[in-house]
Formats: structure tokens, C-alpha cells, sequence
């Protein structure tokens, strides 16, 4: 049955993001067939099918030519994954806040869901079946990942000695491009993406720990964890499949004082 809110949806906005940045208002719209998934901050939106997971990039008539669907709102896509019977793609569907770094609002996500391109799923074998759903148990616990923060338009994985070593022209690269990949927690989920041309939507997103302390200035400590030894499905269990063990993690703090810098 056809959500009401789809038949009003607005048209996409003809404004540009600011170069560099990531649409923060996205819309899941959910069909038959796919899922199209599109900013209502730019003018950016693709479709995934359920089949198989192939992504497609929309123009925005496209996006919301029909309305047989169901509609919500989403505040970011994490990556894809391809097991045996299709892909998966990971949403975020809640965040609050955590404060600001340099300006710029910081997330915490709060929860996020796979959805499921695995309709291939019915032809595979019974082992296969067995494995796929080992596999997706793997998946929900990815889902339930903590101290996971992103931001839309500030890149959070280089402290400012670094930063200020850099060409000032890197903050008009897309978000993903600026990050440091060592500190991206979702850098193996993002290819697909990457390779569509999706830069709008690729978020890079941090996993550590981020406290305001009352010090003589206000300051805000963002906790940073290397991802460099981490396997494809980061996740806060050490062993995830054989092959894929993070052995050691290192924390770096990045801070950031208001009405000054460090």
C-alpha cells in the first residue's frame, strides 16, 4: 500500500551542497523492486535493486516518478557489502548530536539497519543458505556497532598540525577524499559508492569516543581509533571470521578548544 506522505514528496532542491560536504536530509524510499535513496539538500539520488544490489544513479525526476512506496527518513549511508545471495546495504536511521569541531556539527549514530538485495537467495544451495545466514548474523551485530560519530562537512580523522600541513583546495574534495582511510570505520563498505560517483552520499565515519571537559577554555575531545588492521565488517568483537582480526587498536585524540586551536 502506498505511504501517503510519497504522493507529496517534494521535488529534489536545485541548490548544490557546498563543495566538499555530504547531503544531511535523505529520504528512503522503499518499492517493489528497489529502494531509491535521495537528498532533499542537493540534487543527488540512485536507486538499488532488490534483486542484486546493482546501484544506479537517478536524475531527480526519476527519483520520485512513482509513489507506490514507502517513505522515511534517513540520515546517512554507511557502505554496501555483497554476500553469496546479494548485497546489503547499511543506513543510518537515528543520530543525536555530540557536540561541534571547528565549527561544524558532529553525529553519533544512534542505530542503523541493513537492507536486504538478496532475492537471489531462493536459488542457492542449502550449505549456501546456511553460510548466507551466518553471514547476516555477522551483519546484525554490525548494525548494533557503538561509538560510531560522523560529520557532513568536516573531515574528523586529522588533528590541525596535520590539517594545516595540507593544500587548503582539500576541503572542496568530497568528504570521503579528505579522510585519512587509517581512521574510517566504514572504508571497505564505501567502494560501491565510490565507484558510482556517489561522493553526496559517502560518509566516513569514525569510531572512538567524543567528551566535552570543562577545562580553562571549552574543549571537545574526539578519541580516534585506527581502523589499518580492522577486516571488511568492522565490528567491537575482536574475531569476526577467520582472516580478519584486529590484533591491536590504537586511539589517537583530536582536539578541538573553542575560541582557539590546539
Amino acid at each position: 500500500m502506498a505511504n501517503a506522505d510519497a504522493d507529496e514528496a517534494p521535488l529534489l532542491s536545485v541548490e548544490h551542497l557546498r563543495p566538499g560536504s555530504c547531503s544531511r536530509e535523505l529520504e528512503l524510499r522503499e518499492f517493489r523492486d528497489r529502494y531509491v535513496i535521495r537528498s532533499l539538500d542537493g540534487a543527488a539520488a540512485f536507486a538499488v535493486l532488490r534483486s542484486g544490489g546493482s546501484i544506479r544513479p537517478l536524475s531527480p525526476e526519476e527519483a520520485v516518478a512513482e509513489s507506490d512506496c514507502k517513505v522515511s527518513r534517513i540520515y546517512g549511508v554507511v557502505g554496501t557489502i555483497r554476500l553469496l545471495a546479494g548485497s546489503y546495504v547499511l543506513v543510518i536511521t537515528s543520530q543525536k548530536d555530540a557536540g561541534s569541531y571547528l565549527g561544524s556539527p558532529v553525529y553519533q549514530v544512534n542505530s542503523m539497519k541493513f537492507l536486504c538485495c538478496n532475492e537471489a537467495i531462493k536459488h542457492l544451495t542449502p550449505q549456501e543458505r546456511r553460510d548466507e545466514a551466518y553471514f547476516m548474523s555477522l551483519l546484525r551485530i554490525a548494525e548494533t556497532t557503538c561509538g560510531l560519530y560522523y560529520s557532513y562537512d568536516r573531515d574528523l580523522t586529522l588533528n590541525l598540525q596535520r590539517a594545516s600541513k595540507l593544500a587548503a583546495g582539500r576541503v572542496h574534495k568530497p568528504l570521503w577524499k579528505q579522510a585519512d582511510p587509517r581512521f574510517v570505520w566504514n572504508k571497505n563498505l564505501l567502494e560501491e559508492l565510490i565507484e558510482a560517483k556517489l561522493d553526496e552520499f559517502i560518509i566516513p565515519l569514525i569510531q572512538g569516543n567524543i567528551q566535552k571537559m570543562i577545562v580553562p577554555c571549552h574543549c571537545l575531545c574526539i578519541y580516534l581509533v585506527c581502523m589499518h588492521n580492522v577486516g571488511p565488517i568492522p565490528c567491537h568483537h575482536p574475531t569476526i571470521l577467520e582472516g580478519y582480526i584486529s590484533k591491536s587498536c590504537n586511539a589517537f585524540p583530536l582536539f578541538s578548544i573553542l575560541g582557539g586551536r590546539t
